[in-house]
């Protein structure tokens, strides 16, 4: 029977894949299109049309058709233009390579021009891409007109409608992957299957609640949407425990003691990512630095425990992981704090290693604890994420040299988190196991 469903799986094709990649600011690392119109034309009406763009009265193409007789270039200009002033993404013939291994189509969607991307892959050597873009054309006189074939008159943002041509191969596709970096790719990456995105646009995802995986150029891209995750290191305080008000009460109690003013939770939470002592001697004197910690611990020992609950979703999480990845703990509480917590909710057995503060590691953003977690796990950086929800557990990965997954919430909302550049902004733990598997 197991020999049958083998051969059955063997059997079925390969989703059929379509890669779509965003040119200037994407393959090209710079951004050609305004440069290109700025350097090759004389009359100050150009700004007019741009202004027109900006406050949203007219779209690209409508800029396009506007500044387009006010530009002179001959095919010369434009071959020095783009060899002074493009740059093609190093990765991307790496890439291009590998999507041709694995059968995966790949084309270009640009707002931009096909002679500047046509030109630049010719210089490289390159060839294949299907291009969708603004059609520049260069007469014998010096002339220029824009065409826009691939508008969409119903939109009218865009001179390159990048949503329509995904609803046009959408039938021959089972899932299609969107590579962008900014504006022309906003109403595309609401229809992709896969959102890779860079700068601008993981901002935007963000805030519209767009599943993105972050990506910095194309060297990244394979491995990316095949990786498999391995080892997953969790944060604890606001990520699997819900323990953000009894530690803020804890501290208020501290402050009421020493004759501070209260702090409300938020502003408490935002702050304690650091060790417990650094967070105190930032409001304490250094006299009263020792007694306060010790006023704080007394009465956290006390309410801890019946204060403390799991997260939604979080064990049925970690439930859904046992045994297919390995997991563990990476907090600035306490480490004895932590494994009695997590003895106490039920989800120690789970966990390969818990490591805290005062366990012999240097606290967070350090890489120190994360190297522990990594050896006890017996796993590979590249293999392995982080899962936190502030700021500070990004910056954390980072520095320990693995992608950071964090969960967005009333303290910190998805757009604060994409201005650190996580790998990827989860709206709810539930999403997690879906979100380690492979994109493809």
């Amino acid at each position: 029977m197991q020999n049958d469903r083998t051969r059955t799986a063997r059997n079925q094709p390969a989703p059929r894949v379509l890669i779509l990649c965003d040119f200037d600011g994407t393959v090209s690392i710079k951004d050609t299109v305004n440069r290109l119109v700025r350097e090759h034309i004389a009359s100050p009406e150009w700004r007019f049309h741009v202004k027109r763009y900006l406050r949203g009265e007219i779209g690209s193409k409508g800029v396009y058709e506007a500044v387009a007789p006010l530009m002179r270039m001959t095919r010369a200009d434009l071959e020095r233009f783009v060899t002074q002033h493009a740059a093609l993404d190093p990765g991307f013939p790496q890439f291009l390579a590998w999507a041709s291994s694995r059968r995966i189509d790949v084309k270009i969607l640009s707002d931009g021009f096909d002679a500047t991307i046509e030109t630049l892959f010719r210089n490289h050597g390159i060839s294949g891409p299907e291009i969708f873009a603004n059609r520049l054309i260069v007469d014998g006189d010096g002339g220029v007109s824009i065409e826009s074939p691939h508008y969409d008159p119903a939109c009218g943002t865009c001179g390159t409608c990048k949503f329509q041509i995904i609803q046009r191969f959408r039938p021959s596709y089972d899932k299609i992957v969107l590579i962008g970096d900014g504006e022309s790719d906003r109403h595309a990456a609401a229809a992709a299957d896969i959102v890779l995105a860079m700068k601008d646009l993981f901002d935007y995802c963000a805030q519209q609640g767009i599943p993105a995986v972050h990506t910095r150029n194309f060297s990244e891209v394979p491995f990316l949407l095949t990786r498999s995750v391995r080892a997953v290191a969790f944060d604890m305080d606001g990520t699997l425990v819900d323990s953000l008000d009894s530690i803020a009460d804890a501290f208020n109690h501290m402050f009421a003691v020493l004759g501070y003013p209260p702090m409300s939770t938020d502003e408490v939470v935002r702050k304690t990512g650091i060790s417990l002592l650094d967070f105190i001697r930032s409001f304490v004197t250094k006299e009263e630095a020792e007694h306060a910690v010790k006023v704080f611990r007394d009465y956290y020992d006390t309410i801890f425990l019946e204060r403390t609950t799991m997260m939604p979703a979080a064990l049925e999480t970690l439930d859904a992981l046992d045994g297919t990845v390995t997991q563990g703990v990476v907090t600035n509480k306490r480490g004895p704090y932590a494994r009695l917590l997590a003895e106490h909710l039920g989800f120690s057995g789970k966990m390969t290693r818990i490591i805290g503060a005062e366990d012999g590691f240097k606290a967070k953003p350090s890489a120190e604890m994360f190297d522990e977690f990594i050896r006890a796990a017996g796993a590979e950086k590249e293999n392995t994420v982080y899962v936190g929800d502030a700021p500070i557990d990004i910056q954390a990965a980072h520095n320990a040299g693995i992608d950071a997954f964090v969960l967005a919430g009333p303290i910190f909302s998805p757009e604060e988190l994409a201005q650190h550049r996580p790998r990827r902004i989860l709206r709810h733990m539930s999403e997690l196991p879906a979100a380690l598997k492979p994109l493809i």
